[in-house]
């Protein structure tokens, strides 16, 4: 038994060598290939892909640059030759050959082609009929930025092409392009990419839709953050009550520094016009600050009624006004008993310093989370606006 089993393992590559023998050879096929009419096909499965190696996005143009491999296959099933019992799946097309057959041209918009030095293009002929067309091509790809909901923006480039030649096949099927491996390198600086969608426009273009997005960490912390501390230090100076002097140089300090600090650290950002999210953010900035010097305004006249004779109800016979420098702390150094501020002034600009104390900090907290959630909505708001509808002029 054990000398039959050692006979047949060495009579299998002999069996394995006389069925390579039966098998049709590459040379074979491609002279199969040239007597094959290849207009003869009704139906063509086609489809594209492409598959890019590097990529740069360029900021003034609002582009995508990419240099990649197109590759280009379709389905016609007068070109199979299954049943010649190939050695190989797919077999080499020369470039001569190649010009003689019938294919599909490719249109693309706003591109430009680069072939590959070493050899043009490489076409692949698989034993279904599956033709594979591969070549390089460097692509100019428009890219629409949705600068609403910046620092998580994003931006979508389209990249777009058409088949042609394609009049003598009655039935066209585009099926969707390979998604793997589509993009060799995800990110590049602060911009990250996404995702990749395969998609056919009205006028049967297929297209493949990119999807990138902008790091927000830079964003966040060299520029929203530090604007953000400088607006803790206003708030905080609503517990000072009417010390105008220290709250008016604590004021003046932040809003100084809020100024440099957005002048100094204008934030990069993809795609430009129109209003953002960050001009929000500026603007509500400076209304934080100019909003809460006008508390202290206020502030500083209840302390001055105060000091008035004829505030809290007092007798018409001692109604004289007299005016005295606003500021508290002036008052205080005096001692003068005759110019403190009246309890009565004085218990409202204290309830008026804590509410507006618990006023702010909620507006301030308010605007924060607005801000992350709702920015996309009022930066669209403002965009679609027309000016000309308030008929002022």
């Amino acid at each position: 038994m054990g000398f039959i089993t050692w006979i047949i393992l060495l009579a299998l590559p002999g069996l394995a060598s006389s069925q390579n023998e039966d098998c049709a050879k590459s040379h074979d096929i491609l002279s199969y290939l040239e007597t094959v009419d290849s207009r003869s096909s009704d139906e063509i499965h086609i489809k594209g892909s492409y598959r890019i190696r590097n990529w740069m996005f360029l900021e003034k143009e609002n582009k995508l640059e990419t240099d990649g491999l197109f590759v280009l296959s379709w389905t016609n099933k007068s070109l199979s030759f299954s049943h010649l019992n190939p050695c190989h799946k797919s077999v080499k097309i020369s470039s001569e050959m190649f010009r003689h057959w019938k294919q599909p041209h490719i249109f693309f918009s706003d591109s430009s082609e680069m072939m590959d030095t070493s050899l043009h293009y490489r076409v692949h002929v698989h034993e279904n009929g599956t033709v594979s067309l591969s070549k390089r091509i460097i692509q100019m790809i428009p890219c629409t930025f949705d600068s609403r909901n910046l620092p998580f923006g994003n931006t979508t480039c389209t990249m777009t092409w058409r088949y042609r030649n394609l009049e003598h096949v009655d039935n066209v099927i585009f099926d969707p392009s390979d998604l793997e491996d589509i993009m060799e390198i995800t990110k590049k600086g602060s911009i990250n990419f996404e995702e990749v969608q395969y998609g056919l426009t009205s006028d049967q273009e297929s297209k493949l839709i990119y999807h990138f997005s902008q790091n927000p960490q830079d964003m966040i912390l060299n520029f929203l953050l530090p604007s953000f501390m400088f607006l803790i230090p206003p708030w905080l100076t609503l517990l000072l009550g009417p010390m105008a002097i220290t709250r008016c140089s604590v004021l003046m300090t932040s809003l100084l520094l809020l100024a440099i600090h957005f002048s100094t650290n204008v934030p990069q950002t993809l795609g430009n016009g129109g209003v953002t999210s960050i001009t929000i953010w500026k603007l509500f900035a400076y209304g934080f600050i100019i909003a809460i010097v006008i508390e202290l305004i206020l502030i500083t006249l209840f302390a001055s009624l105060g000091r008035s004779k004829t505030c809290c109800f007092s007798k018409k016979r001692s109604a004289k006004y007299e005016m005295e420098p606003l500021y508290e702390e002036l008052n205080d150094l005096r001692k003068r008993k005759t110019r403190k501020t009246r309890n009565c002034c004085r218990k409202t600009a204290l309830f008026f310093d804590i509410a507006s104390f618990i006023f702010f900090g909620i507006i301030l907290v308010a605007f924060c989370y607005g801000f992350y959630a709702h920015r996309g909505d009022v930066v669209k708001m403002i965009n679609d606006f027309e000016i000309e509808s308030l008929h002022i002029l």
